[in-house]
């Protein structure tokens, strides 16, 4: 038994065997790996604890999925008027991790939002359509935007360079919230 370990040994001198350290990948890489786009841009992972501290202060939070064609434009566009505005943070969460997980956290998340929600008559519910653009002063909201929520608005005849110029106008009015402290 002591000679395998001791040949064993030997081999692991011998060959040079070493441990690779894996590099450990920003909240940026992750999410331009997520997203598609480039590795420079301002976002932040944030946990759900995260998103509820804000809500009780101030900051920037994108509710997206990168499963929604919606979410895949309006961030290429946030990234823009992000970088024209030298906003250099945004907290990004995906609420659907928590739909299933914690539907309690899920409905506190509903409840902070549901005056800027549509209601679905049949279920009784809010919907939370995604992606949505917010800034959080003081504890309120005081910018909201979920214009490509709806499919419907994706389309390119839809996205004229009028209505593209007033969505960054509306997005430049939220990443730029005068009084937010977190924000830049």
């Amino acid at each position: 038994m002591k000679k395998i370990v001791v040949i064993v040994l030997c081999l692991f001198i011998i060959t040079g065997c070493s441990v690779k350290k894996v590099k450990e990948l920003t909240d940026s890489e992750k999410f331009a790996t997520e997203y598609n786009i480039e590795e420079k841009n301002p976002f932040i992972y944030a946990t759900y604890e995260d998103i509820d501290n804000i809500f009780k202060t101030n900051g920037i939070i994108l509710l997206a999925t990168p499963d929604s064609n919606g979410s895949q434009k309006a961030i290429k566009i946030i990234i823009d008027v992000a970088k024209e505005n030298d906003i250099k943070k945004i907290y990004y969460y995906n609420p659907k991790k928590i739909k299933e997980k914690s539907p309690k956290k899920y409905n506190k998340l509903i409840k902070k939002l549901e005056e800027y929600l549509e209601k679905d008559e049949k279920e009784d519910d809010y919907k939370l359509n995604l992606p949505i653009l917010l800034s959080v002063k003081n504890g309120n909201i005081v910018g909201y935007n979920n214009y490509f929520s709806k499919e419907s608005e994706l389309s390119e005849e839809k996205l004229t360079k009028k209505r593209l110029n007033r969505i960054k106008k509306e997005y430049k009015d939220i990443l730029n919230y005068k009084e937010c402290t977190d924000c830049n």
